[in-house]
């Protein structure tokens, strides 16, 4: 009989791997919650055939309900408050563009405010589309 008792060795837990499925995870919600902002409006953008690919991300997100009711960066603003807001961000930064994000049943005089008021203030306004199906 043996008095030795073997140990067994202590298992070791490899945590890298769990690290880069964290940081990707995190990467995804960050790219994720950029995007949730059309739909926390529910606003269904107009489809179109033919449409040139997203250069960038716009400085603004403007948006158009179905009811015309305006949004500069998911808060509710008049067109008053929307062409001073704009007024100031062409002062900041010239070469900014708005993305304008207007529901496929949204009444055309707003979604013509909304493109007016970018005009006025000197930005890119830029119209975002869903492709056909």
């Amino acid at each position: 009989m043996s008095l030795v008792v073997a140990r067994r060795r202590r298992a070791d837990i490899n945590v890298i791997p769990l690290i880069d499925v964290l940081v990707v995870l995190v990467f995804f919600l960050l790219l994720a919650g950029r995007f949730d902002q059309t739909h926390s409006l529910s606003i269904v953008p107009p489809s179109t055939t033919t449409g040139a690919a997203q250069a960038g991300v716009p400085s603004l997100v403007l948006s158009v309900d179905k009811d015309g009711k305006l949004f500069l960066e998911g808060k509710e603003i008049d067109r008053a408050a929307l062409e001073r807001s704009l007024t100031a961000q062409a002062n900041k930064a010239p070469a900014s563009e708005v993305l304008i994000v207007a529901d496929e049943r949204s009444l055309t005089g707003a979604s013509v405010a909304a493109l007016d008021a970018v005009a006025k203030a000197g930005l890119r306004p830029r119209l975002l589309t869903r492709p056909a199906r």
